[in-house]
């Protein structure tokens, strides 16, 4: 039997590794407030759509936001002209679930180079997942079948947001129906979080009685 002391610091030690809250996160923001000044069109296009409203931020996500040459070259290509629903689906296929710093974003590439990202767990079928490569010279790519682009900078790096600048728009070759711009709760990183939390300190209690 467990002695309760070790009970209460196993039980602070679980709800410390939650993720903190961030409700004065600003998603849109922290791009305009780059000193590079670089993504002041990203801001726009993402408060635009109402991605913003749309993220909840006290879960693990890590966003790739576009600078404001890869707007102009995806004009070119295109995503001028989209419906809004396919262009809120292609900064869901920009975004991953999960906190990954810098660290590792690397460290993770160079086991996994495939990840999901939100566009993936709409469509399903290892849809519209990135590539990420990290080269000898450390500089990393994120690509989809399509469109390769280099991770220029690491915007924001706050727990449990991460953003980074890439130089590409990662249009995907074919787009999916949506009938209206179909979304997947970020939340549930958190809630599994807290169930399992919830299943631990069940199981020290059993223990305990």
């Amino acid at each position: 039997m467990l002695n309760p002391p070790i009970i209460i610091i196993i039980i602070l030690s679980l709800l410390s590794s939650l993720p903190s809250p961030s409700s004065s996160f600003n998603l849109t923001q922290f791009p305009t407030d780059d000193p590079s000044h670089f993504y002041t069109v990203a801001s726009s296009e993402c408060h635009s759509l109402g991605f913003d409203t749309e993220i909840d931020t006290h879960s693990p996500v890590t966003l790739f936001v576009l600078d404001d040459a890869a707007f102009a070259n995806a004009a070119s290509a295109g995503y001028k002209e989209l419906p809004v629903a396919n262009k809120y689906f292609i900064w869901q296929c920009h975004m991953i679930s999960g906190f990954f710093t810098t660290s590792f974003l690397t460290q993770n590439a160079k086991v996994w180079h495939s990840q999901s990202t939100v566009g993936t767990e709409i469509i399903g079928d290892n849809k519209f997942m990135l590539n990420i490569i990290v080269f000898p010279n450390g500089s990393v790519e994120v690509s989809n079948t399509v469109v390769r682009a280099i991770v220029t900078r690491n915007i924001v790096n706050e727990n449990p947001i991460a953003i980074y600048g890439v130089s590409e728009v990662l249009l995907p070759r074919d787009l999916p129906q949506i009938p209206s711009h179909g979304s997947v709760t970020i939340a549930a990183a958190a809630t599994t979080t807290l169930w399992d939390v919830f299943t631990v300190l069940v199981f020290f209690i059993v223990l305990c009685i």
